[in-house]
């Protein structure tokens, strides 16, 4: 039995890393648009870089060319531990998933992880370890829910008139002189 390794880009990466990636990428490019424009359009900043280019352009083109190179053998390195790695996992030999284990109690054989089945016969052989009794679980149906009616809120209301005018959608305070309110008390 061969092991078939399927590293299509669907099953490694999930959904919203996709979608990251591809605002990233958006990010960049307008970014990158942006100080194009920027340079064409702005005098300013042209002498600004001119001025830089024309200063540091040897320091700038090695530490380019030295990044570049260091970033490339990275990844040459990533690429040839990840290519030993799947090579060890294909040429592995097959080990089957589950071992079939049958107990010597009343219980039925069980499938159990090859881990799982090796711990549990070296817990076998060890005489000082008692055996655990097996576990009960019993189902108990839940509690029924009990609805209640929220209890009505009480309506305040308000009595009097109000101190401000609406006029359109934004409220206004009506302005009142001590004198006019005086005259106004004493007609009514």
């Amino acid at each position: 039995m061969t092991q078939s390794a399927d590293f299509s880009v669907k099953r490694l990466m999930p959904g919203y890393a996709k979608i990251i990636m591809l605002l990233q990428s958006m990010v960049i490019l307008f970014l990158t648009f942006w100080v194009s424009q920027e340079y064409m359009y702005n005098i300013y900043f042209q002498a600004y870089v001119n001025d830089i280019i024309q200063t540091n352009g040897s320091l700038i083109v090695i530490l380019v060319f030295v990044s570049s190179l260091g970033l490339a053998l990275g990844l040459f390195k990533v690429l040839k531990s990840t290519h030993n790695q799947i090579g060890a996992l294909v040429n592995q030999p097959s080990v089957p998933a589950m071992v079939r284990v049958a107990s010597t109690s009343k219980q039925a054989s069980i499938d159990l992880h090859p881990m799982v089945a090796a711990l549990k016969a070296d817990l076998a052989h060890q005489g000082s370890m008692e055996s655990i009794a097996p576990l009960e679980i019993k189902e108990t149906p839940p509690a029924p829910r009990v609805q209640t009616q929220p209890e009505p809120q009480p309506v305040k209301t308000q009595i009097g008139t109000p101190s401000t005018v609406i006029t359109g959608t934004m409220p206004v305070l009506k302005r009142v002189n001590p004198d006019q309110a005086q005259g106004q008390n004493s007609k009514q």
